[in-house]
Formats: C-alpha cells, structure tokens, sequence
C-alpha cells in the first residue's frame, strides 16, 4: 500500500518536469515563429516596392535623358518604406537599359530584418531580404 503511494508522488514530479519542458519548447517555437513572420513580411514588402518602382520607371521610358529623369522623379515618388512602414529603404539602384526604353531595375539590397527570438539560440542577429525587380517598357510588365 506504501509503495501505490510514492509512485503517486514520483509521476506527480514527472509531470511538473515534462510540462516546464514542454512549455519551453512551445516559447521557442512561438519566437521563431514570430521572426519567420517578420522576415517573411519584410521580404515581401521589399519585392511589392521594387516591383511597384520597376514598374514606375519603366512606364516613364522613351529613349531619351528627360524620360529617364521622369523615371527616377517616378520611383522618387513612391513610398519607400517597410518593416510596416516604420523604415525607409536604403542603397536602392535604380539601372536602365543601354538604349533607354527597354527595361528598368530597381534593386533594394540592404533590407535588414532585425532577430529578436532566434539570437537566443544561436542565430543571426539580422536577416539580409533584397529584393529586386525587372520592368519591360513596351508594354510595361514586370519580366523578372
């Protein structure tokens, strides 16, 4: 009858023991997912501008210097923000073709998602997310 009881107790201590384990592995795989979810956001915030940029400019194409002015005012004119548009994109090239009425391209190379979750265990403390983006002039499409 004595030995029913302490075995009782024993699981009674396993269970303890197994749920703070589960629990800490059900926060870890909440944080990562919660950087995930914030890489996957600012990732497709960036290819959304330079999709939208891309496009801009190249609608803006005609072969000459005033069209290519035009379309470097039209990207200017875009709303150059992500990371729920709390920062401003940094470093974006903007290239034409030789001919200037082809295709434009509009890189953002220094997108940097900063890790909250992850830098516990060992990951980075930011995640890089360029983003590029190809237009064709005539007719205006997105090509790569």
């Amino acid at each position: 009858m004595l030995a029913a009881g302490m075995r009782v107790r024993r699981e009674r201590g396993f269970v303890l023991i197994a749920m703070s384990v589960a629990m800490v592995l059900m926060l870890a795989m909440m944080g990562m997912a919660f950087d995930i979810g914030r890489i996957y956001i600012a990732r497709n915030e960036a290819q959304v501008f330079t999709d939208a940029a891309a496009m801009a400019a190249a609608s803006k194409l005609d072969g000459t210097d005033v069209g290519l002015e035009r379309a470097r005012q039209a990207v200017a004119r875009l709303p150059m923000r992500w990371n729920l548009g709390t920062r401003a994109f940094t470093g974006v090239l903007l290239e034409f073709s030789a001919d200037k009425q082809s295709w434009a391209r509009v890189t953002a190379p220094n997108n940097e998602v900063e890790i909250t979750f992850l830098r516990a265990v060992g990951g980075p403390a930011v995640f890089a997310v360029p983003a590029h983006s190809v237009a064709a002039a005539k007719p205006v499409r997105l090509v790569e």
